[in-house]
């Protein structure tokens, strides 16, 4: 059996005409000049990131043994110190109701909303800490000497930092509990912040990652594309889904590109990565393998930090891979970087240079 199909009236409403240039939805070729622009703006990456780097001179109080890799330690304690005294919900994080005002979250990871695709979990990109001193013997009264670099909104912060590492002093730093005490604290001029219990902030003054790219090509001069790159501490980072046991141009300039970008959304820019042209050129290269252990208060044991150190050398640069990978200087790149992990420099390849 068949059902005739029910007929329906369409009725057409009609639209009232309206003046192009009085509607108040519609825009002229002008205004849609102007709203791409901005939009391509919004999400261009830019270097104007806000930073300091911070030197931290802690003053042995008595002989002491130290680990040659002290970063993980100094990042530990500055960890554990922040929740004594900040935390008031005995250390339970989840459904905590002052999560968003909690100074420990806010110093420790980096609040980013939104923030890029591939950030799954809670990254620290507000702070580095770095220490190149692998001395593991030190005498009352030498000179342990660290940085911490922060960026934007953690700039704000550095009471709360100063104050962790004051404490950690007095607690004692590692498992041989090492005292010290902060003597002073210089900012990325070298001026004097602290100096024993005075605090000159007047001093503490920021400067921007698009400033410290101009002055580093400036040092470095006209080589040709003709650099060498040198890791100080390990590279942990991923290319093509699986940890790296060389170098790669592409994954080291794309690696410091996620960096800015990281950088960006902190600052409230929500930038695109940047689509290279081409990449760098390696001509050759030196690996090593390296592992760091530190003990995790958030897993409740030993933890194992590995990576790749070694340097690279490239026969061609392009300017645009050449600021992101000298803006990587500052910012690291890689995974555990806020335990010092991937920092580098860049100089020129002189070796090279000479036998041309």
């Amino acid at each position: 059996m068949t059902f005739p199909c029910p007929q329906i009236k369409s009725r057409i409403i009609p639209v009232p005409e309206q003046n192009e240039r009085s509607s108040p939805n519609r825009m002229n070729g002008d205004q849609k000049q102007i709203r791409k622009g901005a939009l391509m703006e919004q999400k261009k990456m830019t270097f104007d990131i806000p930073y300091i780097r911070l030197g931290f001179y802690a003053e042995m109080l008595a002989d002491t043994r130290l680990p040659a890799s002290k970063v993980s330690a100094l990042r530990g304690g500055m960890g554990e110190m922040l929740l004594r005294q900040n935390c008031v919900n005995d250390r339970k994080c989840d459904g905590c109701m002052f999560h968003q005002a909690c100074p420990v979250y806010r110093t420790l990871y980096t609040p980013m909303d939104p923030k890029p695709r591939y950030v799954t979990g809670q990254e620290s990109v507000g702070y580095l800490l770095e220490c190149s001193d692998r001395s593991e013997f030190m005498r009352k009264g030498d000179r342990l000497v660290f940085h911490l670099v922060l960026f934007g909104e953690s700039i704000v912060y550095f009471n709360l930092y100063l104050q962790a590492f004051a404490l950690l002093g007095m607690s004692g730093l590692g498992s041989a509990r090492t005292q010290f005490r902060i003597a002073e604290v210089r900012n990325t001029e070298g001026g004097k912040i602290v100096s024993g219990n005075h605090v000159d902030m007047g001093k503490y003054r920021y400067s921007l990652v698009s400033d410290y790219i101009k002055r580093r090509k400036a040092e470095l001069g006209f080589c040709d594309g003709k650099y060498r790159l040198t890791f100080t501490a390990p590279l942990a980072m991923k290319y093509q889904k699986e940890y790296m046991n060389r170098f790669y141009a592409e994954a080291l300039v794309k690696g410091a590109a996620r960096r800015v970008q990281m950088l960006n959304y902190y600052i409230g820019n929500d930038a695109d990565l940047p689509e290279f042209s081409r990449y760098p050129v390696i001509r050759s290269q030196t690996v090593r393998k390296e592992s760091v252990k530190r003990y995790s208060h958030t897993q409740g044991g030993p933890v194992t930090l590995r990576g790749i150190s070694g340097q690279v050398f490239f026969q061609d640069m392009p300017e645009e891979c050449l600021n992101y990978l000298i803006a990587g200087e500052l910012t690291h790149m890689g995974k555990c970087s806020s335990f010092g992990f991937g920092k580098y420099y860049l100089e020129q390849d002189r070796f090279y240079l000479q036998e041309k």
